[in-house]
């Protein structure tokens, strides 16, 4: 492996056909850098003493038996056994490129506790940078500009709908430059964990 950044190869792996054979690239170039850039990550958190530790999980996607996934993950937060029952941020990849979440998905415990606790404050989430994109379902690519985003429906569909999901930061294209250094991708990385650290702190919060 070329080092710790995403480049062309990355973005190919989704082009190979076979669930062993695409599995076997991800765990060989994708997956040592997410556990690189995470870790780094959940220092940042440990440092700014949102958390005490916090986990890094990477997606094994063990449960697929056929098709190739079309994009995989690593988690920086939860706990030892996992992360979807807990905001948590998130390193992702796809063909469409690298994104960094904070995400609400998969029914976390406190999901109507938190947000009810983002209704109290849509001044700051209309605050974070225009560069921002947001989704409410994490299965699918779209995502909104940050600009186009009415919070109040958004955060009252994630307190009254069971299946309701959040997820806010950037995603860049394959191309970014960012992308193409170590610095690059961790001064992005960290610049985005940082803007998202007082909406997080607000969604743990709602743990204790």
């Amino acid at each position: 492996m070329e080092g710790y950044h995403f480049n062309k190869e990355d973005f190919n792996v989704f082009d190979i056909q076979g669930l062993d054979e695409r599995m076997a690239r991800i765990r060989e170039r994708i997956q040592p850098k997410f556990r690189h850039f995470a870790e780094a990550g959940a220092r940042l958190i440990v440092s700014e003493e949102v958390a005490e530790a916090v986990p890094v999980h990477v997606a094994k996607h063990l449960r697929r038996t056929k098709y190739a996934p079309e994009n995989t993950w690593c988690a920086i937060g939860g706990d030892a056994r996992g992360y979807k029952k807990y905001p948590h941020f998130q390193i992702g990849i796809a063909k469409e490129g690298v994104s960094f979440y904070l995400c609400l998905i998969d029914q976390p415990v406190k999901e109507k506790e938190m947000a009810a606790a983002l209704l109290e404050r849509i001044p700051e989430l209309e605050q974070l940078p225009r560069d921002y994109v947001v989704s409410v379902d994490h299965t699918v690519p779209a995502v909104l500009p940050i600009e186009a985003v009415d919070w109040e429906p958004v955060l009252i569909r994630l307190r009254d709908v069971k299946k309701a999901e959040l997820l806010v930061g950037r995603k860049l294209a394959p191309a970014d430059p960012r992308l193409e250094t170590e610095e690059g991708t961790l001064a992005v990385m960290e610049e985005t964990l940082r803007e998202l650290l007082p909406i997080y702190r607000a969604c743990m919060e709602q743990y204790r």
